[in-house]
């Protein structure tokens, strides 16, 4: 034996490496990713350019593995989710809806009134939100694009892309199926209850597979030999499967997005705030408390306001050190385009409070950073609330959990200690395990994630001192969204004029519903 490739795909790119039997991750390679953002609303991924990046990195690891030894599998991570619809050979008609995409606003409202908001949480354990939730896109196609529709033989997701390509089968992993919005993640199968009433084509549902299933074999043109594909899962799923998180346990991932994970055995506990879905293992759920775009954000200050200057991405850690806590007076709403957790509204949006003549650059970089804390306090509270889980510290991955004064500041806010894992490519190496489990590298993914372990590199502590400062600024920070939601309807619905339709009368749950 030899080793595993793992791929992992995420919004802004896509990471390929290969682990070796002792569990540990080499011959690691990185291409950017970019989402495409057509209209006010819609957000895309070139699915082909996706798949020509994703190959390239795949056979590069591959030729290097070839160099010490022999490639055994091959496992799938994917960020979750996004519509694709495939003709008969597999390829797209068109690009893929990603979830933050909200174009699906109307379709949306129909299926809760069609199928019952009770109905579908009791069978879905979720929500349904336009994009978040592909049915609604599914949906969206099919209403707006019907001759192309009719070409369509199998819808699915990202991975139902990639794995056909891999294997020519056309399969979604009951991960990815769970935030479709007609999956029974209970059942473990697609619900009749919910994709009949809407006017869903069972045919046109992909196979649902587990994550440790066998799919098929991919023989490169290079290459003597062909390998087992194993299905993988969703990213985060992979990176709890990576971490060996346990029931009632908790960990946070830092990305595009930033959430916090907890995985429960009891399915009639999850939180319809949060994003509920089956865990690889069966008979256990993840529950993700999503903040959207606190990466996003990150990145788009640093991309107009540092960047032109020369600055590298050293200066996101540097700048907010020039500021002070609280920032000066300002505050930050990390809703660039809609929030999902807590507040479920599309139309809210990035927002700076408080800025005067004396604001510098600095306080308005620390105001995002903190903003974004602020809002994982949120999350973490209903977490206390619902899961009884009561948690002195956590780990945190992702590239953003690098970010040591960011860390340092939601360790301040949050009054945990966070713990930064020193293998951030936690999606790679969870799709790994995956796969070594199922091809004998492992007894099981608990044994799996003890024998590799992933150690802290290291641990943000809550400062002495600035328990009552940020207790004092999250309290101000929680005014803001109820004064403003009104003002984001509106506006929102008037910015998207000659672009997409905006409902400006319909405003999402309070944030502590």
């Amino acid at each position: 034996m030899s080793h595993i490739i793992g791929i992992d795909i995420g919004t802004s790119g896509i990471k390929v490496g290969a682990m070796n039997k002792e569990g540990a991750l080499e011959f690691l390679e990185f291409q950017p990713l970019s989402l495409v953002y057509p209209l006010m609303g819609w957000v895309e991924i070139d699915l082909e350019d996706t798949w020509n990046k994703t190959k390239t990195l795949l056979l590069k690891v591959w030729e290097q593995v070839d160099t010490i030894g022999s490639v055994d599998a091959i496992s799938l991570s994917t960020f979750c989710n996004s519509s694709v619809f495939l003709n008969e050979k597999g390829d797209p008609l068109y690009p893929g809806i990603v979830y933050l995409d909200q174009r699906s606003r109307d379709e949306s409202e129909l299926i809760k009134e069609t199928v019952g908001k009770e109905l579908l949480f009791n069978i879905t354990k979720n929500r349904i939100e336009p994009g978040m939730y592909t049915v609604t896109t599914h949906l969206w196609f099919k209403n707006h694009y019907p001759d192309l529709y009719q070409q369509t033989y199998k819808w699915g997701n990202l991975s139902t892309f990639i794995l056909h390509k891999l294997t020519g089968n056309f399969l979604m992993d009951w991960t990815q199926c769970s935030y479709t919005g007609i999956f029974d993640i209970e059942k473990y199968n697609w619900s009749p209850e919910i994709y009949e009433k809407v006017g869903i084509d069972a045919r046109k549902l992909p196979e649902v597979v587990d994550p440790s299933s066998v799919i098929g074999n991919f023989l490169p043109d290079f290459s003597s030999y062909s390998i087992p594909v194993i299905a993988g899962a969703a990213d985060t799923a992979c990176s709890a499967a990576a971490l060996g998180l346990g029931v009632n346990e908790m960990f946070e991932s830092v990305g595009t997005s930033n959430v916090l994970t907890v995985c429960t055995d009891q399915p009639d506990c999850l939180d319809k705030r949060f994003l509920n879905r089956c865990h690889v293992m069966k008979n256990r759920w993840l529950s993700h408390g999503a903040m959207s775009f606190p990466g996003l954000a990150i990145q788009w200050f640093y991309e107009q306001f540092l960047k032109p200057e020369g600055h590298s991405k050293r200066i996101l850690e540097d700048l907010p050190k020039q500021s002070i806590a609280g920032a000066n007076g300002v505050f930050f709403l990390p809703y660039m385009q809609g929030e999902r957790v807590p507040i479920w509204d599309t139309n809210a949006r990035g927002v700076f409070v408080g800025i005067h003549l004396n604001t510098v650059k600095a306080d308005m970089y620390r105001a995002i950073l903190e903003g974004c804390s602020y809002g994982l306090r949120q999350i973490y509270e209903i977490i206390e609330e619902c899961y009884k889980l009561q948690a002195e510290s956590f780990s945190s991955i992702g590239g953003g959990s690098k970010n040591r004064e960011w860390a340092q500041i939601k360790a301040n806010v949050l009054e945990k200690k966070i713990k930064i894992k020193a293998i951030s490519e936690t999606g790679v190496l969870g799709a790994c395990i995956i796969a070594g489990t199922t091809i004998g590298y492992f007894s099981s993914l608990e044994e799996a994630a003890t024998a590799i372990g992933n150690g802290t590199i290291y641990t943000a502590k809550p400062e002495v001192g600035m328990r009552e400062t940020y207790s004092q600024l999250y309290h101000i920070f929680n005014e803001l969204y109820p004064s403003l939601k009104t003002f984001f309807a509106i506006s929102t619905g008037q910015s998207a004029k000659g672009g997409v339709e905006v409902e400006t009368n319909h405003i999402y749950n309070e944030i502590t519903t």
